[in-house]
């Protein structure tokens, strides 16, 4: 690559990156449905012939956050060691992952507020089974961590443990600095306790 097209490269991800920023900016301010390309491009100071050059729809900038958040979220699970026991997994993933969320908060805010606007129904949809989707694999594993632990409904036990999860994502949103997160989790895998 010359040095003319390593300034090229480094001015287009820039770009790109504005354009990403102020779409999250913009979408969790004004929601989904009333954030346009146009009030995006203004935003992130680019044109919006340059703003449609990178992204054929707000849904596209959308769908490239979220393939971002859960990229970094899936490469932060990777690294847990697979040879731990169900709690020692759990408590691994459930402190990985609100270090991630505190790092990741306007990302996380922006997912929530489009998940529940009502205009944006397809998105969300489309949001839940991309997430499912990518987290299968996590899920069958601890289904089997579970079962080793003689729970009798593991498909029910991780029910109850991704809404304790949900909880937690929710609480980065609202109360992050005042929660007690980490003795909230102490607390939920004392259930596995002796198992």
């Amino acid at each position: 690559m010359t040095k003319v097209d390593n300034k090229k490269q480094i001015a287009r991800e820039k770009s790109i990156e504005r354009i990403r920023n102020s779409a999250i900016h913009l979408f969790s301010k004004n929601g989904f449905s009333a954030t346009t390309m146009e009030m995006i491009a203004k935003h992130a100071k680019v044109s919006k012939g340059l703003a449609y050059n990178y992204f054929k729809s707000k849904n596209q900038i959308f769908e490239s956050i979220l393939n971002d958040y859960l990229s970094k979220q899936e490469t932060l699970n990777a690294g847990i060691s697979t040879n731990q026991a169900a709690v020692d997994y759990l408590r691994e993933l459930f402190q990985k992952t609100l270090e991630f969320l505190v790092q990741e908060r306007k990302t996380l805010i922006l997912l929530t507020i489009c998940k529940f606007q009502p205009n944006s129904l397809i998105l969300s949809k489309k949001m839940t089974e991309n997430i499912e989707k990518r987290f299968a694999p996590y899920h069958e594993a601890m289904k089997d961590r579970f079962k080793k632990l003689g729970i009798a409904d593991p498909e029910l036990e991780m029910l109850y443990v991704k809404t304790f999860f949900h909880g937690l994502i929710m609480s980065q949103c609202t109360d992050s600095e005042i929660y007690p997160k980490y003795q909230i989790v102490e607390i939920f895998l004392s259930r596995y306790t002796g198992k």
